[in-house]
């Protein structure tokens, strides 16, 4: 059965997340990002089968398998291994931002803070540092300490460079630290304006998959890497399209398809919703 799983094409990933520089590798997780999972997990294992554990490559070998993986708790026993066996490796500051991301779309926001710190201490020149003081300081939201969560966020702000998307998701989350400055009661932020009313609304498609699980993963997926503004449409002939947004621009749309790609690796292109 096809099951999505979105990449990491570094997402998992520069501060875009790194790209699987091994070209099976990368093709499985090619694989992944259309829905065929069983393939790509299929095409991992004969790459790794080929491999000893000093092989320079087997850390981003494992990589991939977490990336591939199916289940939440396989992927993060993958990302594990990286984080701790391969703790020099150019993968492991990835593994523990995956692992992060993971934690928090699984409601345990003390793991996910604990990884992202992970990140932000023993590897201060990560490409990914800004994606690990975003990650560190929702999860410091959700426990509790506004303070240090918020301190994060305006750091990540800081960090993110000319990552677009990261600092807009960064200032999503800092309306919650200007609400709690403001004595506000501590909301989350407010979901964007819907478009204009009377004209066109374009979303991003990710995927089409063929089962309702399939859609459920891939939407997990994505909200866990920040993408929050998440539909599914179903199709007459069964298909599951998975979208990001609703925008009042194509050019909008085009941005964060361009983004999505950039991070997540697949084929996300432009739909006009009916």
């Amino acid at each position: 059965m096809k099951r999505a799983v979105l990449t990491l094409t570094t997402l998992c990933l520069a501060t875009p997340l790194a790209a699987q520089q091994d070209s099976a590798l990368a093709a499985a997780v090619q694989l992944a990002t259309e829905g065929q999972g069983d393939s790509a997990r299929a095409l991992v294992a004969r790459r790794m089968a080929g491999l000893i554990p000093t092989d320079p490559l087997y850390a981003e070998a494992l990589f991939a398998a977490g990336i591939v993986a199916g289940n939440a708790e396989r992927s993060m026993n993958y990302f594990r291994r990286v984080s701790i066996e391969y703790a020099s490796s150019a993968w492991a500051d990835r593994a523990l931002l995956r692992m992060a991301q993971l934690a928090f779309a699984g409601g345990d926001a003390a793991s996910a803070q604990r990884a992202a710190q992970k990140i932000i201490t023993d590897y201060p020149l990560s490409a990914v540092l800004g994606e690990a003081k975003f990650w560190a300081g929702r999860s410091l939201l959700e426990l509790g300490n506004p303070q240090d969560g918020c301190l994060l966020l305006g750091q990540a702000e800081a960090d993110a460079g000319p990552d677009v998307e990261l600092a807009n998701r960064v200032r999503y989350h800092l309306q919650r630290c200007s609400a709690l400055a403001r004595g506000d009661s501590a909301q989350p932020p407010t979901a964007p304006p819907p478009p204009r009313t009377g004209g066109p609304v374009y979303s991003v498609q990710v995927a089409a998959v063929g089962s309702a699980a399939a859609a459920d993963e891939l939407l997990r997926s994505l909200r866990a890497s920040g993408y929050d503004d998440t539909h599914v449409v179903r199709t007459p002939d069964g298909l599951f399209k998975v979208r990001v947004g609703r925008y009042p621009q194509r050019d909008d749309a085009q941005r964060v398809a361009a983004e999505v790609k950039q991070r997540l690796g697949g084929s996300p292109f432009v739909v006009e919703e009916q």
